[in-house]
Protein backbone atom coordinates (compact mmCIF):
# COMPACT_ATOMS: atom_id res chain seq x y z
CA UNK A 1 0.00 0.00 0.00
CA UNK A 2 1.27 3.65 -1.19
CA UNK A 3 2.13 5.67 1.89
CA UNK A 4 0.19 9.29 2.04
CA UNK A 5 2.02 12.06 3.00
CA UNK A 6 0.06 14.30 5.78
CA UNK A 7 -0.93 17.63 5.02
CA UNK A 8 -3.02 20.27 6.70
CA UNK A 9 -4.47 23.16 4.40
CA UNK A 10 -5.29 26.56 6.29
CA UNK A 11 -6.70 29.02 4.01
CA UNK A 12 -10.04 30.88 4.42
CA UNK A 13 -11.47 31.23 0.81
CA UNK A 14 -14.06 28.82 0.54
CA UNK A 15 -13.43 27.82 -2.90
CA UNK A 16 -9.55 27.65 -3.54
CA UNK A 17 -9.69 25.38 0.13
CA UNK A 18 -12.07 23.45 -2.10
CA UNK A 19 -10.17 23.20 -4.86
CA UNK A 20 -6.76 22.89 -3.09
CA UNK A 21 -7.99 20.06 -1.35
CA UNK A 22 -9.86 18.23 -4.47
CA UNK A 23 -6.36 18.60 -6.64
CA UNK A 24 -3.89 17.41 -3.60
CA UNK A 25 -6.55 13.90 -3.21
CA UNK A 26 -6.89 13.21 -6.49
CA UNK A 27 -3.20 13.03 -6.97
CA UNK A 28 -3.50 9.98 -4.77
CA UNK A 29 -0.44 11.20 -2.95
CA UNK A 30 -1.82 12.97 0.42
CA UNK A 31 -3.77 12.36 3.24
CA UNK A 32 -5.61 16.04 3.23
CA UNK A 33 -7.32 17.95 5.74
CA UNK A 34 -8.58 21.29 6.10
CA UNK A 35 -9.14 24.53 8.02
CA UNK A 36 -10.58 27.75 7.11
CA UNK A 37 -9.02 30.09 10.35
CA UNK A 38 -6.68 29.56 13.02
CA UNK A 39 -9.13 28.58 15.67
CA UNK A 40 -9.89 25.38 13.55
CA UNK A 41 -6.39 24.63 12.81
CA UNK A 42 -5.44 24.46 16.07
CA UNK A 43 -8.26 21.73 16.91
CA UNK A 44 -6.86 19.74 14.17
CA UNK A 45 -2.97 19.73 15.37
CA UNK A 46 -4.44 18.41 18.86
CA UNK A 47 -5.70 15.53 16.67
CA UNK A 48 -3.18 14.72 14.33
CA UNK A 49 -0.04 16.50 13.75
CA UNK A 50 1.09 16.67 10.10
CA UNK A 51 4.00 16.69 8.17
CA UNK A 52 3.65 19.81 5.97
CA UNK A 53 0.99 22.94 6.37
CA UNK A 54 -0.21 24.84 3.13
CA UNK A 55 -0.54 27.93 4.93
CA UNK A 56 -3.09 31.35 3.71
CA UNK A 57 -0.83 34.42 5.27
CA UNK A 58 -3.89 36.79 4.87
CA UNK A 59 -6.11 34.73 7.87
CA UNK A 60 -8.68 36.11 9.50
CA UNK A 61 -8.69 36.84 13.37
CA UNK A 62 -5.10 35.54 13.64
CA UNK A 63 -2.76 35.63 10.85
CA UNK A 64 -0.68 33.75 9.10
CA UNK A 65 2.77 34.85 10.09
CA UNK A 66 1.53 34.49 13.74
CA UNK A 67 0.25 30.89 13.15
CA UNK A 68 3.59 30.19 11.73
CA UNK A 69 5.62 32.18 14.72
CA UNK A 70 3.65 29.60 16.56
CA UNK A 71 3.91 26.49 15.21
CA UNK A 72 7.60 26.76 14.98
CA UNK A 73 7.87 26.83 18.93
CA UNK A 74 5.09 24.18 18.86
CA UNK A 75 5.70 21.83 16.35
CA UNK A 76 9.26 22.37 14.97
CA UNK A 77 8.83 19.79 12.81
CA UNK A 78 5.95 20.52 10.85
CA UNK A 79 6.85 21.93 7.29
CA UNK A 80 5.04 25.55 6.45
CA UNK A 81 4.33 26.32 2.88
CA UNK A 82 3.20 29.94 2.95
CA UNK A 83 0.36 30.81 0.10
CA UNK A 84 -0.05 34.81 -0.18
CA UNK A 85 -1.31 37.46 -1.94
CA UNK A 86 1.13 39.82 -0.46
CA UNK A 87 3.91 40.87 -3.17
CA UNK A 88 6.57 43.20 -1.11
CA UNK A 89 9.81 42.41 -0.36
CA UNK A 90 8.89 43.12 3.46
CA UNK A 91 6.06 40.96 3.42
CA UNK A 92 8.35 37.76 2.05
CA UNK A 93 10.89 38.41 4.31
CA UNK A 94 7.99 38.52 7.34
CA UNK A 95 7.43 35.22 5.81
CA UNK A 96 10.92 34.06 6.14
CA UNK A 97 11.65 34.96 9.59
CA UNK A 98 8.51 33.40 10.75
CA UNK A 99 9.95 30.20 9.92
CA UNK A 100 8.48 29.35 6.18
CA UNK A 101 9.69 26.87 4.46
CA UNK A 102 8.67 28.29 0.78
CA UNK A 103 6.58 30.88 0.06
CA UNK A 104 4.22 31.03 -2.91
CA UNK A 105 2.42 33.70 -4.28
CA UNK A 106 -0.80 34.05 -5.53
CA UNK A 107 -2.33 32.76 -7.81
CA UNK A 108 -0.36 29.78 -7.91
CA UNK A 109 -0.50 26.67 -10.32
CA UNK A 110 -1.89 23.42 -8.23
CA UNK A 111 1.15 21.78 -9.33
CA UNK A 112 3.60 24.49 -8.23
CA UNK A 113 1.80 23.90 -4.87
CA UNK A 114 1.75 20.20 -4.71
CA UNK A 115 5.81 20.27 -5.85
CA UNK A 116 6.34 22.53 -2.74
CA UNK A 117 4.77 20.44 -0.50
CA UNK A 118 6.80 17.73 -1.82
CA UNK A 119 10.08 19.43 -1.55
CA UNK A 120 9.43 20.56 2.35
CA UNK A 121 8.38 16.83 2.98
CA UNK A 122 11.20 15.19 1.68
CA UNK A 123 13.89 17.43 2.69
CA UNK A 124 12.85 17.04 6.21
CA UNK A 125 12.78 13.01 5.21
CA UNK A 126 16.78 13.00 4.64
CA UNK A 127 19.11 11.58 6.70
CA UNK A 128 21.29 13.16 9.20
CA UNK A 129 24.15 12.08 7.44
CA UNK A 130 22.87 13.88 4.36
CA UNK A 131 22.35 16.38 5.58
CA UNK A 132 25.62 16.94 7.36
CA UNK A 133 27.82 16.44 4.58
CA UNK A 134 25.37 19.08 2.27
CA UNK A 135 25.87 22.49 1.61
CA UNK A 136 24.25 24.59 4.46
CA UNK A 137 21.94 27.81 3.60
CA UNK A 138 20.68 29.54 6.45
CA UNK A 139 17.94 31.74 5.68
CA UNK A 140 18.34 33.82 8.78
CA UNK A 141 21.40 34.95 8.93
CA UNK A 142 21.81 34.47 5.11
CA UNK A 143 24.23 32.47 5.09
CA UNK A 144 25.87 29.69 3.03
CA UNK A 145 28.42 26.74 4.71
CA UNK A 146 30.15 24.92 2.33
CA UNK A 147 31.45 21.20 3.13
CA UNK A 148 34.76 21.97 4.20
CA UNK A 149 33.01 24.68 7.07
CA UNK A 150 33.58 27.84 5.26
CA UNK A 151 31.16 30.51 5.34
CA UNK A 152 30.01 32.98 2.32
CA UNK A 153 27.50 35.27 3.42
CA UNK A 154 24.86 36.24 0.49
CA UNK A 155 23.21 39.51 -0.33
CA UNK A 156 19.81 39.94 0.27
CA UNK A 157 18.57 39.10 -3.18
CA UNK A 158 21.23 36.16 -3.33
CA UNK A 159 19.61 34.96 -0.50
CA UNK A 160 16.06 35.61 -2.02
CA UNK A 161 16.85 33.73 -4.95
CA UNK A 162 18.65 30.45 -3.82
CA UNK A 163 15.29 30.45 -1.36
CA UNK A 164 13.07 30.28 -4.02
CA UNK A 165 14.89 28.12 -6.21
CA UNK A 166 15.81 25.86 -3.58
CA UNK A 167 12.45 25.31 -2.26
CA UNK A 168 11.64 23.02 -5.31
CA UNK A 169 14.48 21.43 -6.22
CA UNK A 170 14.21 20.06 -9.69
CA UNK A 171 11.30 22.49 -10.40
CA UNK A 172 11.74 25.26 -13.28
CA UNK A 173 10.73 28.59 -11.88
CA UNK A 174 9.81 30.86 -14.64
CA UNK A 175 11.50 34.30 -15.29
CA UNK A 176 8.42 36.62 -14.49
CA UNK A 177 8.58 34.48 -11.26
CA UNK A 178 11.95 35.61 -10.49
CA UNK A 179 10.90 39.18 -11.51
CA UNK A 180 7.81 39.65 -9.50
CA UNK A 181 9.31 38.06 -6.56
CA UNK A 182 12.77 39.75 -6.54
CA UNK A 183 12.14 43.26 -8.01
CA UNK A 184 9.38 45.49 -6.96
CA UNK A 185 7.62 48.27 -8.42
CA UNK A 186 10.28 50.97 -7.33
CA UNK A 187 12.97 49.19 -9.47
CA UNK A 188 10.66 50.18 -12.68
CA UNK A 189 14.20 51.90 -14.25
CA UNK A 190 15.97 48.52 -13.46
CA UNK A 191 17.18 46.23 -16.84
CA UNK A 192 15.85 43.09 -14.30
CA UNK A 193 16.54 40.68 -17.32
CA UNK A 194 20.41 41.45 -17.10
CA UNK A 195 19.87 41.83 -13.29
CA UNK A 196 18.77 38.21 -13.14
CA UNK A 197 21.44 37.40 -15.11
CA UNK A 198 24.05 38.76 -12.81
CA UNK A 199 22.48 37.85 -9.80
CA UNK A 200 22.42 34.04 -11.31
CA UNK A 201 26.25 34.53 -11.85
CA UNK A 202 26.99 35.75 -8.35
CA UNK A 203 25.44 33.36 -6.90
CA UNK A 204 26.64 30.55 -8.87
CA UNK A 205 30.12 31.54 -7.72
CA UNK A 206 29.58 31.21 -4.30
CA UNK A 207 27.74 27.86 -4.56
CA UNK A 208 30.83 26.31 -6.24
CA UNK A 209 33.14 28.13 -3.71
CA UNK A 210 30.77 25.64 -0.74
CA UNK A 211 31.70 22.99 -3.05
CA UNK A 212 28.49 22.23 -5.75
CA UNK A 213 28.81 22.69 -8.78
CA UNK A 214 27.67 24.97 -11.72
CA UNK A 215 24.98 23.36 -12.60
CA UNK A 216 23.35 23.55 -9.43
CA UNK A 217 21.54 26.58 -11.03
CA UNK A 218 20.66 25.52 -14.78
CA UNK A 219 18.95 27.70 -17.03
CA UNK A 220 15.98 26.72 -19.11
CA UNK A 221 16.78 29.38 -22.15
CA UNK A 222 12.98 30.71 -22.90
CA UNK A 223 11.86 29.60 -19.27
CA UNK A 224 13.49 30.12 -16.25
CA UNK A 225 15.91 28.30 -13.64
CA UNK A 226 15.97 25.14 -12.03
CA UNK A 227 18.11 23.95 -9.38
CA UNK A 228 19.01 20.76 -8.75
CA UNK A 229 21.84 20.10 -5.88
CA UNK A 230 21.10 18.80 -2.72
CA UNK A 231 21.32 21.77 -0.12
CA UNK A 232 20.56 21.80 3.57
CA UNK A 233 18.53 24.65 4.90
CA UNK A 234 18.58 25.57 8.34
CA UNK A 235 15.69 28.05 9.64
Amino acid sequence: MTRLWDVLVCEDFVDLREALVDYLEETGQWRVRAAGNGAVLRQLLVERVPQVLLLDVGLPHESGIDIARWLRSTYPEVGIVMLSGRYSAADRLAGWRAGADAYLLKPAEMEEVELALKAVVQRARRTPDAAETAVRFNRRQGTLTGTSGQVHRLAPREAALLQVLAQSPGAIVEVHTLRRLLWTEEDAETDVNNALFSLVRRLRRKLEACGLDESAISVMRGRGYRFSAVLAIDS
